[in-house]
């Protein structure tokens, strides 16, 4: 076995992992995008609170300025979260 192939990967699997990993953000904004549609219908307050800490984990994760993640939970606005989605596509 040599050197490229030491963990054992095709060619093509290390397409797949490496275009995974380069579409993280994407992946991350559509799943924040369902994520404030959920919380908009939402009525259950538990549920909204844990939608809103999952938001600010995925602005983090989305390397968001963390004053902005800050002003964008703080009041729980969801206008202000689809607006920066709005921003992002």
């Amino acid at each position: 076995m040599d050197q490229k192939n030491e963990k054992g990967y095709t060619q093509y699997q290390k397409k797949v992992i490496r275009n995974f990993y380069d579409n993280k953000d994407l992946r991350l904004v559509q799943k924040l995008g369902e994520l404030v549609s959920n919380l908009y219908i939402e009525t259950n307050e538990k549920k909204k609170e844990t939608g809103w800490r999952k938001i600010k984990k995925m602005l983090t994760d989305l390397k968001v300025h963390p004053g902005e993640v800050e002003y964008l939970t703080k009041d729980k606005d969801l206008s202000l979260i689809s607006k920066k989605l709005d921003e992002v596509f």
